[in-house]
């Protein structure tokens, strides 16, 4: 089982696209942003994952759930469909820093959504793995 860890997180006001990822209509809507190293069972880093989180639907949220599912039934949301769009992309030095591979190596993207039963985007995660 990977291990998680938490290396920064913060509560802002949501840019253009995350409003435009998780449907937010409200100018100034805020959102929780964490990023997380994910580690093998041996302790290397093999993922870097940056999570947006609507806070009008988390009210009061401020920590760092490994989870969607769990936060979604800690509020009460039934969880429906994620899309996911995976590509091959060069890494930058950040995500080479944190998952020991050279800047510009080929890396592994994932961006996902997740919504509710009702269609709303309740998570956006952007992972990047090793190869």
């Amino acid at each position: 089982m990977a291990n998680i860890a938490l290396i920064a997180h913060n509560v802002d006001t949501a840019n253009a696209v995350e409003r435009m990822k998780l449907a937010l209509t409200v100018p100034h809507a805020r959102v929780l942003r964490l990023m997380r190293i994910r580690y093998d069972t041996t302790g290397c880093p093999i993922a870097r994952e940056e999570v947006v989180l609507p806070l009008d639907r988390f009210p009061n949220l401020t920590a760092d759930v490994s989870d969607i599912t769990e936060l979604a039934q800690c509020y009460g949301l039934s969880l429906g469909r994620a899309s996911e769009r995976v590509d091959i992309v060069p890494a930058s030095r950040g995500v080479a820093m944190h998952l020991g591979v050279t800047a510009g190596a080929n890396v592994l993207k994932l961006d996902r959504v997740v919504e509710t039963v009702d269609g709303a985007p309740v998570e956006w995660r952007v992972t990047f793995r090793k190869i």
